[in-house]
């Protein structure tokens, strides 16, 4: 067999295993797309979100953003203390009280600037858990995953120009998706809420 013969004789067959595997793929894609395993009895199923990203900016120095952040009420031991003996009268009371005026509170701090000490050099840098409890428990009524972004994040830093950098995701972004009326008008509460709040830390 000639040189030219077996160059061709070889790229039929690699055709031949493209076109087999290609075959194998699409068909395990199309059992797959149900996201059902028949091994496990688990189903998996996924969606694109188109999210809305926030980022505020201000000269504000970040220690006095910082502070005024935490002015806001803490969902604090003393709250999941009530929550645990069924007092639930408390605790509607006290999230009313720790909501304020601003209708926000910080849930969770998460120091992501003085964790950077394990890279070398710590940051002023933070993150927020806010929220409302009464607002959460609302969505979540409706629909549990709900709390994928109840409370919300924010993330607080200081940036090259020596002011502070606020950012975080629109509420009625990641909200919409759970495609709930009720959710909606809470999610647009929020939304304005927060917008609102985080500004005014910064000026």
């Amino acid at each position: 067999m000639s040189n030219e013969r077996k160059t061709m004789t070889r790229q039929i067959q690699w055709l031949r295993y493209l076109v087999l595997g290609g075959i194998l793929m699409a068909l395990a894609s199309t059992n797959g797309s149900s996201g059902v395993s028949a091994n496990e009895g688990i189903e998996v199923t996924s969606a694109p979100l188109a999210v809305e990203h926030i980022v505020i900016k201000t000269m504000k120095p970040y220690p006095e953003v910082k502070a005024r952040i935490e002015k806001l009420g803490r969902f604090d031991e003393a709250m999941r203390a009530m929550l645990t003996k069924n007092d639930i009268e408390g605790l509607r009371a006290a999230a009313e009280r720790i909501a304020g005026s601003d209708g926000l509170a910080i849930h969770y701090v998460a120091l992501h600037g003085d964790l950077l000490a394990l890279r070398g050099e710590r940051r002023p840098l933070i993150a927020y858990y806010i929220g409302n409890i009464l607002s959460a428990s609302e969505m979540t009524k409706v629909n549990p995953a709900a709390g994928l972004y109840a409370p919300l994040r924010v993330v607080v830093y200081a940036n090259e120009k020596g002011g502070t950098t606020m950012e975080y995701d629109r509420p009625t972004s990641m909200f919409g998706q759970f495609k709930s009326a009720d959710i909606d008008a809470v999610a647009q509460s929020l939304d304005d809420r927060l917008l609102t709040f985080l500004k005014k830390a910064g000026t």
